[in-house]
């Protein structure tokens, strides 16, 4: 017999060697006990029943018992596997009493002992169905805490098995962490709402396959008819959702369960004297033959697909992008490259793949490649991914399915890394803070990762492309937040995977953050409505990639129903908390720092920035206890790193996102010296209301696009109101100070108008900052002097003096600004008497 290779799991899916392995399992048994006290029937009707099974193409079995050794030997000279569900006493109280906790630890152990390392197995199952008023009496929280535990006693006897837990609708919040594939037994007779709730288990599965581990359907209250059409909508649906596999219930109608035949349900695909039903044909056509499921199971349609990869200096990863993007399951594509300049090989790279549209331009930034990409594209839709990517065989399949599904202008999938290769890259992987998807349910997302998205062409030409201004990071988040005002909806599929490879070095992860800071800075002034005050975006959704579900900050609710009866109990994830990311921000790092160094003399104090940082430090405590760390490499110097990175990350972020502000949002000096050309400001009058007279109609309409052109061309740094400010315009001078200009126009009989400006001095934030500590150390200075010293103040005095003086005449230049468009426009500065 040659033996079965053993599969493994990567990312959603199972792996047979380097083939994709879709489970088409079917349940078998339980069946009268023999002699022996067996389950499993006699050797020559399962013979009878692997032959069958192989004609229908059933890959896999999954039984209630722990099998003996020649019904494993028989399932793997068929070819087929075997899923061994543990049986232990679910229904009774099993935690709190040590004698039957420790003999369920042990049928466990004892269980997978049994034929360990036999090739036929598949995997373990290593509980079933807790029944959920059990859960509820003892706990979510510790009955997961023990599943996970009988998951490593089992993993300990047979390493390379595979494990999970049976769940169900009452008990969907029983999510273990150190199962490799999540099961689910569900029974909805509904295509909608069946394909409904795969959408959120596949969301609550993550990055680990999914697998149905029942769904049938009983020909005794049903016809043998409504049985077919059922299982091969379920097919059809658990294919396009992205499941790993199925399992079907069941083989037979035979079924012997509590000690006697049970005759009043026939879920079996064939019947007790083992005549097929019609049910048997219908799988059969689905499951039947060797090419891959997302062939059997086809879309409705199939639009031309351009995959855009934008590279800058990307050649480490770019061949086997391209190599990954070759081996894409879709029949219509093309691959756009477009090369930013790259100073490396990534054109003896493209050169290599003759197949790929090779574009190249100078270094633009990457929103203008992205859109040098879309314009050259000849498919219907766009789907972008990054040269650091490599794309699973049916992501389009996936993204595709899922875009043509509804009324979606754009849809993403998860981006995961591939493993690492040292515990240095498992700790930066495991970091906050990378790129990942935010949902608002369990099928439309906020926001999308920019290295795997898909648009309708026309929804990307509707809004007029990625911005430029964006040339390292924040494209993705701006594209889809101007999507979203203009009323469209963007879908998520939860199977259309791409390998994206990590920033792997603790200096490229810091630069990584640098980047994501700036383009945080550039959002805020753009999208101000989705930022907080510390300049952090406010999402409306869920943000998927971090530890999900921890018990220790942002517990999650769940809904038990009436008694704790509920047939679906569903987890919700709280709010990502706003006080545990201001506790880590950069802005409470500063308080932190100030109110020590204030506590230096005044030792009551001190007390007060201990337990600031105590605070800071549980955030990053809990994020490094629930860190999804690679089990090789999650050692305890790899969980110190973590809590490092989860403290560092918001801080180098936050520093970032300031420095470049205070950098980008200010004029230049030589801007603001120098006076507008072929204007002579009036003399007198004030230079914080102006006022403009027209009699051809024009008022504001005609000066805002006159005086942001004027901004525009002499270089100042400003913003526009983006529907959400109580100004029109605000300029950013310096360091110090702002202006922000509000207008308004009068009508005064017939084209005759009046339009009033208004000039506020804007109080930046480190004028605020700066002033605040040194008053500060001033009144700290005099309260420890015996007399009031008027001298000590004159220093600040000056400075202060300076500063006005600068507000003034930054307001005195911004208003001969307005001036000067008002005049180019035909509008005429009333002087104030």
């Amino acid at each position: 017999m040659q033996p079965l290779e053993r599969v493994r799991v990567r990312a959603k899916f199972f792996f047979e060697g380097g083939r994709k392995l879709f489970i088409k399992g079917a349940t078998y048994g339980p069946f009268a006990p023999d002699a022996d006290g067996e389950h499993f029937g006699d050797p020559a009707k399962l013979a009878t029943d692997l032959a069958l099974m192989r004609g229908a193409s059933i890959n896999l079995v999954r039984v209630y018992y722990v099998p003996p050794r020649w019904f494993l030997d028989a399932c793997g000279e068929a070819g087929i596997r075997v899923l061994v569900t543990i049986p232990w006493a679910e229904h009774i109280e099993f935690l709190h009493n040590r004698k039957i906790r420790r003999e369920v630890v042990r049928v466990v152990r004892e269980g997978v002992k049994k034929n360990a390392g036999h090739s036929a197995i598949f995997g373990y199952l290593v509980g079933n169905e807790i029944p959920t008023s059990m859960v509820r009496w003892l706990g979510a929280r510790a009955v997961t805490e023990f599943v996970e535990e009988l998951v490593n006693v089992a993993r300990s006897a047979d390493p390379e098995a595979l494990y999970s837990y049976a769940s169900f609708p009452p008990t969907e919040y029983l999510l273990p962490q150190n199962v490799d594939f999540y099961t689910f037994n569900v029974y909805l007779h509904r295509q909608e709402d069946f394909d409904r709730y795969l959408a959120r288990l596949q969301n609550l599965a993550e990055d680990r396959p999914l697998v149905m581990g029942e769904f049938g359907m009983d020909t005794i209250r049903h016809t043998e008819e409504e049985q077919a059409e059922m299982l091969s909508w379920h097919i059809e649906s658990v294919v396009r959702g992205g499941l790993a596999g199925t399992v079907l219930y069941a083989w037979t109608d035979e079924w012997f369960r509590g000690g006697s035949e049970i005759l009043d349900w026939n879920f079996g695909l064939v019947r007790r004297d083992r005549t097929p039903k019609k049910s048997l044909a219908a799988v059969r056509e689905l499951f039947g033959g060797e090419e891959p499921m997302t062939r059997k199971v086809r879309l409705k349609n199939y639009p031309r697909v351009s995959v855009i990869v934008c590279s800058y200096n990307g050649g480490k990863t770019l061949d086997r992008c391209l190599a990954s993007l070759k081996e894409v399951d879709y029949p219509d594509y093309e691959v756009v490259l477009v090369d930013d300049g790259s100073k490396d090989d990534t054109q003896e790279i493209a050169a290599r793949h003759p197949w790929v549209v090779n574009l190249r331009q100078e270094n633009k930034g990457l929103s203008v490649a992205r859109n040098v990409g879309g314009h050259a594209a000849s498919g219907e839709i766009l789907a972008y991914t990054d040269s650091d990517c490599m794309a699973d065989p049916d992501w389009l399949y996936y993204l595709v399915q899922t875009l043509t599904s509804g009324a979606y202008a754009g849809v993403g999938g998860p981006n995961i890394s591939p493993p690492a290769e040292d515990w240095i890259q498992a700790c930066v992987s495991a970091a906050p803070g990378g790129p990942s998807h935010v949902l608002l349910t369990d099928v439309v997302a906020e926001h999308i990762p920019g290295c795997n998205m898909a648009f309708h062409k026309w929804a990307f030409e509707k809004i007029g492309g990625f911005d430029p201004e964006y040339r390292k990071a924040g494209d993705d988040v701006d594209f889809c937040w101007r999507l979203q005002q203009e009323g469209q909806v963007i879908a998520f599929s939860p199977a259309a995977i791409v390998w994206h490879y990590r920033r792997f070095t603790l200096q490229a992860f810091r630069r990584q953050q640098e980047g994501y800071g700036e383009a945080e800075s550039m959002l805020r002034f753009k999208h101000l409505i989705f930022f907080g005050p510390t300049g952090t975006a406010k999402w409306r959704g869920q943000i998927y990639g971090a530890p999900r579900f921890t018990w220790l900050i942002n517990r999650p609710v769940i809904y038990h129903g009436v008694f704790g009866e509920g047939l679906f109990q569903c987890i919700y994830p709280t709010p990502q908390s706003e006080i545990a990311a201001y506790v880590s921000s950069i802005e409470w790092v500063a308080l932190t720092t100030a109110i020590l160094i204030a506590s230096i003399p005044l030792p009551f104090l001190r007390i007060v920035p201990y337990l600031m940082f105590g605070a800071t430090l549980l955030v990053a405590l809990s994020y490094m206890i629930h860190a999804k760390l690679e089990p090789r490499f999650d050692t305890i110097r790899a969980r110190l790193l973590v809590i490092f990175l989860a403290l560092a990350q918001p801080l180098v972020r936050g520093w970032t996102r300031y420095y470049v502000w205070l950098k980008s949002k200010r004029t230049p000096p030589d801007v603001i010296a120098t006076h507008e050309e072929d204007f002579r400001p009036a003399r007198g009058g004030s230079i914080s209301h102006l006022e403009f007279w027209n009699e051809e109609g024009r008022g504001r309409e005609a000066l805002l696009p006159a005086a942001i052109d004027a901004l525009e061309r002499e270089n100042w740094s400003y913003s526009i109101d983006t529907g959400w400010k109580d100004w029109d315009v605000q300029v950013y001078g310096s360091f110090w100070w702002g202006i922000e200009m509000l207008s308004v126009t009068e009508y005064h009989g017939g084209p005759k108008c009046l339009t009033r400006v208004r000039l506020t001095t804007h109080l930046v934030a480190t004028t605020i900052l700066v002033n605040a500590i040194l008053l500060g150390i001033l009144a700290y200075r005099q309260f420890t002097m015996p007399t009031w010293d008027f001298w000590l103040q004159i220093p600040y005095l000056l400075f202060a003096a300076v500063l006005l003086n600068q507000a003034h005449q930054l307001k005195r230049r911004v208003a001969e600004l307005v001036g000067a468009a008002a005049q180019r426009c035909g509008l005429t500065r009333v002087a104030k008497k």
